[in-house]
């Protein structure tokens, strides 16, 4: 579309180093997507991530890549389960003490999607709608692309973390046919 591949654009617009390659291998790993999770694999994952970052003296970045990049969310939400059960904190704890900057933020990132992704996109809904000005871009793309998927998760997520409605943010933050094309996509006030 953009006559550039999204390779290309990476490489260009990041600094080399552990974002990047996460970037670059997330984007061209092909992952299955399904339901499925192999325990065996997702209790060796959590072992794999926590000997490569909290047991050893710095971090194996590679092994974080490899792991993030490579499995389904189904299977990151598993590993993230066992890496509770196995060790006493959460993975997003242990991702915030073993890696900074925009490593962490990507690997929290997908991590966050896949655990509780209603959750990360009411986040994500509510920052682009916060403050003056709305980031329509943002509230398009999320509405448009997870209407069909899980917006009833996304809208109940919003209603628990901001105490009203999804609906009436988007009505307040929106006019015209942009506000009715937006609350048709959402769906019933609730």
């Amino acid at each position: 579309m953009f006559g550039v591949y999204l390779e290309h654009d990476i490489q260009t617009n990041t600094s080399p180093g552990d974002h990047q390659k996460l970037l670059l291998a997330y984007i061209s790993t092909p992952r299955h997507e399904g339901p499925e999770v192999n325990r065996e694999i997702a209790q060796k994952d959590a072992k794999g991530l926590y000997k490569a970052g909290e047991k050893k003296l710095g971090t194996d970045e590679k092994t974080f890549i490899h792991i993030f990049s490579e499995r389904s969310a189904a299977h990151l939400a598993a590993v993230s389960s066992y890496y509770h059960d196995m060790y006493g904190h959460s993975l997003k704890k242990a991702v915030k003490n073993e890696t900074s900057g925009a490593f962490e933020h990507a690997l929290l990132t997908i991590i966050q999607c896949a655990v509780n992704p209603g959750k990360y996109f009411a986040k994500v809904l509510h920052k682009a709608m916060k403050g003056l000005g709305t980031d329509d871009s943002t509230l398009i793309r999320v509405v448009v692309t997870r209407t069909e998927v899980d917006m009833q998760y996304i809208k109940a997520a919003y209603l628990k973390k901001h105490k009203k409605t999804l609906n009436d943010e988007v009505h307040s933050e929106t006019s015209s046919h942009y506000r009715t094309f937006l609350l048709s996509l959402l769906g019933p006030n609730h």
